[in-house]
């Protein structure tokens, strides 16, 4: 019995519905704490690393600040003790009076106290500091003056160090007594006026908790990020603890972030959900209903026009009136022939590609024949007059012709292998930032006895710019520039070497006084042993363009050549340093 093709439709796609509310139901019930969770984590790590990056520029209170008031996050960054580093508004200075006469900093956000008994703290007063000592660090837990009355202390630390009930976990650390003379004070006047993250007594709880921990370990570093939980008034706090290397010492940065409840939400949500899904589903019945019809109509067209096409009747066309895969298919029958005459149209271009490439391949053997050609010749005949004995005052000058035209096929072959190594598409240059200024001049000090030699003026015109390239790759260009530019300079011109700055990219032109190129010759001069006839030069082996071109195209940098009023210029440009 055949079953009509919108009744197969109408019924996958009620499947489809029903199944994706079904999901979306569990999935909501299931995953989704765990996924915002996830997401929390995920935010407050990537904090992290830009708090990294802000402490660096502004200091780490601020940057706490900044993080709390931007996002709502509680990060700061610790030293090794589990101490926050860096405190600025929330301290107090002592000078030491039992010998050494130093002054130290005491960070008073770890005590318990209230505004009053850190007021009692005044300049002058005399008191002693009770310390946690390991390795090179004190670390101060009780601070009593010469009054009565004043004192404040880390209980945290105090209760696990002293008394009846010390922690036995903590008896491998040593006490010390410090007394001296308060010599500053930095801590507000009133409560509410004391600066973040000092304010917050539940984050500082969390990080003197942490500091004991290290303390109790006797601060070994974890081997890894650490990740916990906390609860506080019913509120959900997610903590991360991560060590950070500096200057080789171990630090941490500490970041807190709230989450907010969702266990209610589910729940009520699921006591939506039986309305919800009535509703749902009556939808689901009428949307695939509709849509069935609408998704069968095209197929029963296709049907019907293929059986004539079956019959080879090509009379009709099939409609496409959408870009789906339904439209793709009625187009791709309708243009069944086009597209084979465009497959033929495809095979003609591969096989004219493959005549052109075989024509390159020609014309390179034949310009390696030909320059080579001329060397083996000079070569051939210096040899056969030194062999007869011809001239034999004149042998040092065979000699030389020998040693300049090996030297010359030398540098052919070097240039041949390099080009043919930049244009494989395998070579990756190894790119970094450098001082182009100084790579220009390097390639002219290189190049300073040509310079002399035919008495050409050199003028630079350039300001310090970091690029990113490779910088020995960027240097045989501009050598091969500047060379070219050289050997085409009558005695006495001009050669001028510029860097301007053309938005997020640095221009380095190279231009010589001389015989503008044509513009025939300019569209090949980058060709592989094209050498201008009225510039030809017999130490030019045709390839130095060619390799630049290569070369700049690895960077993926504009180049090009143009005539200017006092002669040619060759330039590219390069990305400057963010």
């Amino acid at each position: 019995m055949r079953t009509s093709i919108v009744f197969k439709w109408f019924v996958l796609i009620a499947f489809v519905f029903s199944t994706l509310l079904l999901f979306i139901g569990v999935a909501q019930n299931y995953l989704f704490e765990k996924y915002y969770i996830d997401e929390k984590s995920n935010a407050l790590k990537t904090y992290m690393k830009e708090y990294m990056t802000t402490a660096a520029k502004e200091g780490s209170e601020a940057a706490s600040y900044d993080f709390y008031r931007k996002n709502n996050v509680w990060i700061t960054k610790l030293d090794k003790y589990g101490c926050i580093k860096d405190v600025g508004n929330f301290y107090l200075e002592l000078k030491l009076t039992n010998g050494s006469q130093d002054t130290i900093r005491i960070p008073l956000y770890s005590f318990k106290g209230n505004i009053w008994d850190f007021s009692a703290l005044k300049v002058g007063e005399k008191v002693l500091v009770d310390t946690v000592n390991i390795a090179d660090e004190s670390i101060p837990y009780l601070i009593q003056g010469d009054e009565p009355g004043i004192s404040v202390t880390n209980p945290d630390i105090a209760f696990k160090v002293n008394g009846p009930h010390a922690d036995p976990a903590y008896r491998h650390l040593a006490t010390g007594l410090l007394a001296g003379t308060i010599t500053k004070t930095a801590f507000p006047d009133r409560t509410e006026n004391i600066p973040f993250p000092y304010n917050d007594s539940f984050f500082l709880e969390q990080v003197k908790q942490f500091q004991v921990g290290l303390l109790a370990d006797n601060a070994k570093p974890p081997q890894y990020t650490k990740e916990l939980s906390t609860k506080e008034n019913l509120a959900n706090y997610k903590i991360i603890i991560e060590p950070v290397v500096e200057n080789g010492v171990v630090e941490y940065v500490f970041a807190m972030t709230a989450l907010q409840p969702v266990d209610e939400a589910i729940s009520v949500t699921w006591q939506f959900y039986p309305y919800f899904l009535g509703f749902a589903v009556l939808c689901v019945m009428l949307l695939a209903f509709i849509f069935s019809r609408h998704l069968a109509k095209p197929l029963i067209s296709i049907n019907r026009i293929t059986g004539k096409i079956a019959k080879m009747d090509f009379t009709e066309k099939l409609p496409v009136r959408s870009k789906d895969e339904i439209g793709e298919l009625s187009r791709n029958i309708n243009y069944l022939s086009s597209q084979m005459e465009t497959y033929i149209g495809q095979l003609k271009q591969e096989l004219d590609n493959e005549k052109r490439l075989e024509t390159t391949r020609k014309e390179f053997i034949a310009g390696v024949s030909h320059e080579l050609k001329t060397p083996l010749a000079v070569l051939k005949s210096c040899l056969s007059i030194l062999k007869d004995g011809i001239a034999s005052e004149k042998r040092d000058h065979y000699f030389q012709a020998i040693e300049d035209e090996i030297q010359r096929m030398d540098a052919l072959v070097v240039n041949m292998l390099d080009l043919a190594k930049f244009a494989s598409g395998t070579y990756k240059p190894e790119i970094a930032p450098f001082e182009i200024d100084l790579a220009i001049e390097e390639v002219c000090a290189s190049l300073a006895g040509q310079i002399k030699e035919k008495n050409v003026t050199l003028t630079q015109r350039f300001s310090p710019y970091m690029v990113i390239g490779h910088r020995g790759l960027i240097i045989r260009v501009m050598t091969n520039f500047l060379t070219n530019a050289i050997r085409h300079t009558e005695n006495g011109h001009t050669i001028s070497i510029e860097v301007q700055r053309k938005g997020d990219t640095a221009e380095i032109s190279v231009e010589n006084q001389g015989s503008p190129i044509a513009e025939e010759d300019r569209k090949k001069i980058w060709d592989q042993f094209y050498i201008v006839e009225s510039r030809t030069s017999k130490s030019s082996t045709g390839l130095g363009l060619s390799i630049s071109k290569a070369i700049l195209e690895l960077h993926h940098a504009d180049y090009g050549v143009e005539n200017t009023e006092d002669g040619v210029s060759f330039f590219f440009a390069l990305p400057l340093q963010p």
